[in-house]
């Protein structure tokens, strides 16, 4: 009984440790422990993002099926858009965890600011141009003119504040770099937060706020997101991070600029990749009505959601990944990878188990259209028999990554989306007229493929030798 009680207080001590961020460097202890206190506050971080996509889809479903493919795509080609912002998070994680555990915290801090210099303007240029073409964008995506006109504000303040979402994951993935993954957490947390409370007042309306519909959606996103940045702008000012931002850390440094850029870039065309493909499949399920299109977007945020933890171990063998090959120690990331994997791996079997018998009435919470239910819960049928492969996926591309490997991945990522998924999908699809069953078979069959080849990839080691 003691030695119960003893070994509950030691975990609740580690959890505690974790959620504080009171640990910083990860290249030296027991790896399980290592892995257990950078991806606790990462797994958090995403549960939390989780609850924000639910909560949001669930208010946006009650305002009907158009809403829900407005919003879908609205947020799909957001997706797109912060591809820039993916790659400049890839490269500040990859660079600073590197400098990290290499002990070189003024260069780690000068490293930040070359990031933040880089993001400010293209969040700004993105958001202005979004703005002024959102019905032609929308019309792109495959929309009717009805529902391009019932979305139309909301399109435009969704992309409007978009730039502050892409300052935001630019910084959590400083943060993230520094081994500082609690204080990322607790700047989505609070911005989520913000957000769930503020959907419902602004959508049906409260005392003296009207009720805004599907515009008050993009109200209360622009709020939390516009929180979110000023909070992260504090926390770097008040200097509470490992990374050392004095005087010279603030001058442009063309040399670390070039080294950013190159990453980032990368990083920008990996990210562009799904995130463009994603577009493309709105656009093939487009082709079999309004309600198959619906049930595809719904069933992707929904499977998101229960996947978002998986990709905090993700992220966490990432950093792991750059400050243990930073401080010479490739044979422990290595380890840490495929250990990170095999706990990925057992966590996303017990999600596929569970949607055979939760599919169909989680998809229900959202809506009551029989035929968008049934294609929804198809969906989720199908690509929860990748999720045996999916858990290694997400914590080998996150390592490559970190790795420096960023052109690898784009390769990998090539191979899935443009080489197999997109031409699969339409020939299964339209030309061999399977429908949406083909649909799912094609994104089923690209998810496999990528994981083996993502394996194979990393195996073969030469990650380890790659310089940032």
């Amino acid at each position: 009984m003691k030695e119960a009680i003893l070994k509950t207080r030691s975990f609740l001590n580690l959890l505690r440790r974790s959620l504080a961020g009171s640990e910083s460097n990860f290249t030296s202890g027991s790896i399980n422990k290592t892995i257990f206190l950078l991806s606790v506050p990462m797994v958090a971080e995403l549960l939390m993002e989780s609850l924000f996509v639910c909560s949001n889809l669930f208010f946006v479903s009650r305002l009907g099926t158009d809403a829900i493919s407005i919003a879908g795509a609205a947020t799909t080609f957001i997706t797109f858009c912060y591809s820039v912002s993916i790659g400049l998070g890839i490269a500040a994680s990859a660079m600073i965890s590197r400098r990290v555990g290499e002990k070189k915290f003024k260069a780690a801090g000068n490293t930040a600011m070359q990031v933040i210099y880089l993001t400010v303007p293209i969040a700004a240029l993105i958001s202005i141009a979004c703005s002024i073409w959102a019905a032609e964008i929308m019309q792109a995506m495959g929309l009717s003119a009805a529902m391009i006109q019932q979305g139309a504000s909301y399109s435009v303040l969704m992309f409007a504040s978009s730039g502050f979402l892409i300052l935001r994951i630019v910084v959590n993935g400083i943060f993230r770099g520094a081994g500082d993954a609690s204080t990322a957490m607790k700047i989505l947390w609070l911005s989520n937060a913000v957000n769930i409370l503020l959907c419902p007042v602004f959508i049906f309306g409260w005392g003296p706020i009207p009720a805004y519909g599907l515009l008050g959606v993009g109200l209360a996103t622009l709020i939390a997101r516009v929180i979110g940045v000023l909070h992260q702008a504090w926390y770097l000012v008040r200097g509470k991070t490992i990374l050392r931002i004095g005087r010279a850390q603030l001058l442009v440094n063309k040399e670390i600029l070039k080294r950013v850029v190159k990453l980032a870039f990368g990083g920008t065309v990996q990210f562009i990749i799904p995130a463009s493909s994603w577009v493309i499949m709105i656009k093939i399920m487009s082709y079999f009505g309004a309600n198959a299109l619906a049930g595809y977007i719904l069933a992707q945020r929904v499977t998101s959601i229960a996947t978002m933890p998986a990709w905090g171990l993700g992220n966490a063998a990432g950093i792991l990944t750059g400050q243990n090959l930073g401080a010479k120690q490739p044979e422990r990331a290595e380890k840490s990878v495929w250990r990170a994997g095999m706990f990925n791996m057992v966590f996303l079997i017990s999600i596929g188990i569970s949607w055979i018998f939760l599919a169909s009435p989680v998809v229900r919470i959202f809506t009551d259209n029989p035929e968008v239910i049934s294609f929804s819960t198809r969906y989720i049928h199908f690509i929860s028999m990748a999720y045996i492969l999916l858990g290694y996926t997400m914590v080998i591309s996150r390592a490559l990554n970190a790795a420096g490997e960023v052109k690898s991945v784009t390769w990998l990522y090539i191979l899935m989306f443009y080489i197999v998924q997109i031409p699969l999908a339409y020939a299964l699809g339209i030309s061999f007229k399977l429908g949406s069953n083909g649909v799912f078979s094609a994104i089923l069959i690209s998810e496999i493929v990528l994981a083996a080849a993502c394996i194979t990839v990393f195996r073969k080691g030469g990650w380890k030798h790659t310089k940032v």
